[in-house]
């Protein structure tokens, strides 16, 4: 029984496969008229039209430029890791400066809550009760001298 019939009616028209010996690319298309006579004990010939090879650059060429277009979503080139590495370094970076930044910040808040303990309106209100209370202590002051002048002179002119 022919197994191309079936590879037609596959949801995947192209399966690539790397050839491991000889580095090269062969992307199948499963859905090409060759196909259809194939029996399983078959082998497809790379000169087939349903198979299109590409080297090894070839292929990273087209993987590149289609990350590049934005058809592979999470695409990414080369192994990354020195780049990787690089950005992990500045992150690290990037944190220690903000923690030093915050904790400094949290210093100067602190300082300044100790500082300003009560508003400015609640200090010019202690002022004023501080004066006011001052200047009862006077008057209070005077008023007994007089009394006390009083006193005396009557004290004198008995």
């Amino acid at each position: 029984m022919p197994i191309g019939n079936m590879l037609g009616v596959n949801e995947q028209q192209y399966v690539a496969l790397k050839d491991e010996s000889s580095g090269l690319w062969r992307v199948l298309d499963t859905w090409h008229d060759d196909l259809k006579n194939l029996t399983a004990d078959d082998d497809i010939p790379d000169n087939s039209d349903a198979v299109t090879t590409l080297s090894e650059g070839q292929f990273i060429a087209l993987i590149k430029e289609a990350g590049r277009l934005g058809v592979l979503a999470n695409a990414t080139f080369g192994t990354g890791e020195a780049e990787l590495e690089n950005t992990i370094l500045e992150k690290d970076q990037e944190i220690i400066d903000l923690r030093d930044e915050l904790m400094k910040l949290k210093e100067d808040t602190s300082k300044v809550i100790q500082d300003n303990t009560h508003s400015e309106e609640y200090i010019l209100k202690n002022k004023a009760i501080v004066a006011g209370h001052d200047l009862k202590e006077k008057a209070m002051d005077n008023i007994l001298k007089l009394v006390s002048i009083q006193d005396m002179s009557n004290l004198s002119k008995e």
